[in-house]
């Protein structure tokens, strides 16, 4: 037993011998490369970096700068030309896929906008925008705000306060209108009517309960 343990220590001795002999230290050289092969390494991890943080950076949401004027720029001139039913100006502001959702939920799209210039079922007289929002996003954005209207929609006459929200996308360095919501916003006033109308019916039901609470005693 003895004698077959001193043969596996000499056995394993010599093994790690070996190995430590084949092991041998680097050169100048191949230290050198592999000093600079880590430090290539790192430089390419920090460029990874950098370059995701430039690109979240650019797909930030910016409120202010020149893009975010451009659109507000674009977003009056598109009202203005709508006073004056200027369908050359409103073709050139659209992308030719633009889409809009109006204010009854029906999609239409660039030429069917069109079409109602012609057909002179898209007209108004007032139509006035106020408090703005501006969201610029990379080459895409967006501007909402509430307008004043009175005309004719869809050949129908209406007056009142719509919220509409249009979205922009920057093509070849220059931006395009390339959807549109709008939103009917109900009056303050009829806002304020209905509250009191719901409070004056809970009002009325509790005091129903409590007569009635008060004949079954």
């Amino acid at each position: 037993m003895t004698k077959h343990l001193l043969l596996l220590f000499f056995a394993l001795s010599f093994l790690a011998s070996s190995a430590l002999a084949q092991k041998k230290p680097l050169s100048a050289k191949a230290r050198k490369a592999k000093i600079t092969a880590a430090a290539a390494a790192r430089n390419k991890a920090e460029a990874t970096r950098r370059a995701e943080a430039a690109r979240i950076a650019a797909n930030a949401a910016v409120s202010e700068g020149p893009d975010a004027t451009e659109l507000l720029r674009i977003d009056e001139v598109l009202t203005e030309a709508t006073l004056r039913s200027d369908a050359e100006t409103i073709t050139h502001l659209l992308a030719d896929e633009y889409l809009a959702v109006n204010s009854k939920g029906l999609i239409t799209s660039k030429k069917d906008w069109l079409e109602s210039i012609a057909n002179d079922e898209a007209k108004c007289d007032i139509n006035k925008g106020f408090d703005f929002v501006v969201r610029v996003y990379g080459n895409s954005g967006m501007v909402v705000h509430n307008t004043s209207f009175r005309g004719q929609l869809d050949g129908s006459a209406t007056t009142g306060e719509y919220r509409i929200t249009r979205y922009f996308i920057k093509r070849n360095g220059k931006w395009l209108v390339a959807a549109s919501n709008t939103t009917y916003v109900v009056p303050v006033r009829l806002t304020a009517l209905a509250q009191a109308g719901k409070k004056a019916k809970r009002e009325k039901k509790k005091t129903k309960n409590s007569y009635a609470s008060e004949r079954r005693k």
